[in-house]
């Protein structure tokens, strides 16, 4: 890039301490930061080929993890030197010409079902609207492009629950939001092998946390599903006939990968080092360098699923 184009972009990218006090959200407490600095593990999953970028973007008033969710996206870089994180939720970060520098986005509980639109747009003059309308769609087809070809995206909890007028997110991310449940639950670990949950040790774990069920388009048949409820040491929470309750996955899409895990909504989940190294090992394989099978397991299709259609409010 050049000299204008990267102070463009820094200028865009900075969040400022004036910006995050206008916010009005609650910011994570010293104690709690300091948690997620010692359980954040302090080498890579792997080396890093090259130095890597991840842009990190979440309107942080969006919904209530995504403040500490951010920092320590931060973090898991900066301490692991895996790489380092932008954090941002000014639109224009994800444009085109802004995404260049970047290895990897990360969709921070996103949430909304049209975070890139300011919610007062309604009521500005209509020249101002079609010029957000035009960067709206400038933006969603610069991710599906960025992604395709050949760079990656990793999505924490509410990352699914946004977008759902615009089918080819919830195709590239392997899913949407339908329903939740906030309880402790039993987590399975639906490939122990897999790199991607060596952070595990080969054995399932419980956790307290705000978990999703998801609607179409998750399917088996698409994804490489990791973690899930395992029902033989918990309820079932009833919301799938199929009984099919994943909770992390990676998949391709087009030339690039996908990492989207649904933990998070707790924080005492960003200070789980376990869950960390998952994310972390997520992040980097959204990278291209930890090298991991992405294609989906599951080796004919799913019933029909007609109790996924359910939706209720995350």
């Amino acid at each position: 890039m050049t000299g204008a184009t990267v102070l463009a972009a820094s200028c865009i990218l900075l969040l400022t301490v004036t910006a995050l006090q206008a916010a009005e959200v609650r910011m994570p407490t010293d104690d709690e930061l300091k948690k997620v600095e010692q359980a954040a593990p302090a080498e890579p999953a792997v080396k890093p080929a090259a130095p890597r970028k991840v842009l990190a973007w979440g309107r942080l008033e969006a919904h209530d993890p995504n403040p500490i969710a951010a920092k320590t996206v931060e973090i898991l870089g900066r301490k692991s030197g895996a790489f380092e994180a932008v954090v941002s939720q000014d639109p224009a970060a994800l444009l085109p010409e802004n995404l260049k520098g970047f290895d990897a986005i990360l969709m921070n509980n996103v949430h909304e079902p049209d975070p890139f639109l300011p919610k007062d747009r309604a009521g500005r003059p209509a020249a101002e609207q079609e010029s957000l309308k035009k960067q709206n769609e400038a933006i969603r087809q610069g991710i599906l492009e960025f992604v395709r070809g050949g760079k990656g995206i990793a999505g924490i909890h509410a990352a699914t629950a946004a977008f759902n007028t615009w089918p080819e997110y919830g195709r590239m991310m392997g899913g949407y939001y339908g329903a939740h449940i906030a309880q402790d639950v039993a987590v399975k670990l639906d490939e122990p092998n897999h790199p991607l949950c060596a952070a595990f040790g080969g054995k399932g774990f419980k956790i307290n946390d705000e978990i999703y069920i998801f609607r179409e388009p998750y399917s088996r048949r698409d994804l490489r599903v990791l973690l899930s409820l395992d029902l033989s040491r918990m309820p079932d929470p009833g919301k799938r006939p199929d009984k099919d309750y994943a909770i992390s996955w990676v998949r391709a899409y087009g030339k690039g990968r996908v990492f989207y895990c649904s933990l998070g909504h707790a924080a005492a989940t960003y200070w789980n080092p376990p869950v960390l190294r998952h994310m972390l090992a997520g992040i980097q394989f959204a990278l291209g360098d930890l090298k991991a099978e992405a294609g989906p397991e599951t080796p004919a299709p799913l019933p029909p699923d007609p109790g996924a259609r359910r939706t209720e409010q995350p």
